[in-house]
């Protein structure tokens, strides 16, 4: 009986440890690459902010499930079925594309892609950013959302200069 009052109070006491340690910790998490490609940014523009156009360099789309759920790909509230995500235009414009995306299982994620072209170079900026529950284990895990997300960033936006200086 004793030991068993003493793990009790021993987990309570580290889900408490835990949680405040969570709550220190940033409610959102974001996850950001960048590409410097040789090519002006109308050409870059055509891959990035067209739905449709994602699947020749966004990593695994070529073999994922693509599903067009609405008219068009480039307009506001224009929807797409990409593999498990529901993937919604919020906002393209010439500069950047801001899209949200909503897992079967998983928190939206709020996905930005920015352009800024300099004169020789067109610079990409993408970033998934993702708000958190105060849950400790939500929270801790955050911190592996860089080494989970940022490798397949990286091959993507490679696959993009690839694709964009070829045309």
């Amino acid at each position: 009986m004793r030991f068993l009052k003493f793990v009790i109070i021993s987990l309570t006491f580290l889900f408490i440890l835990l949680t405040a340690i969570g709550l220190l910790m940033p409610s959102s998490v974001t996850v950001g690459r960048s590409v410097e490609i040789n090519a002006p940014i109308d050409s870059i523009r055509t891959y990035t902010n067209d739905l449709e156009n994602w699947k020749l360099w966004l990593n695994g789309a070529d073999t994922a499930f693509y599903k067009q759920l609405t008219p068009g790909t480039r307009d506001k509230d224009s929807k797409i079925k990409l593999g498990t995500y529901m993937i919604t235009v919020i906002k393209n414009d010439t500069k950047y594309m801001i899209t949200l995306w909503q897992g079967e299982h998983t928190r939206e994620q709020v996905n930005r892609i920015e352009l800024y072209y300099n004169g020789s170079t067109t610079t990409v900026n993408w970033s998934f950013e993702q708000q958190l529950k105060w849950y400790p284990w939500e929270r801790l895990s955050a911190m592996l959302h860089d080494k989970v997300f940022g490798p397949s960033m990286e091959v993507s936006l490679n696959k993009l200069k690839q694709v964009a200086e070829k045309s």
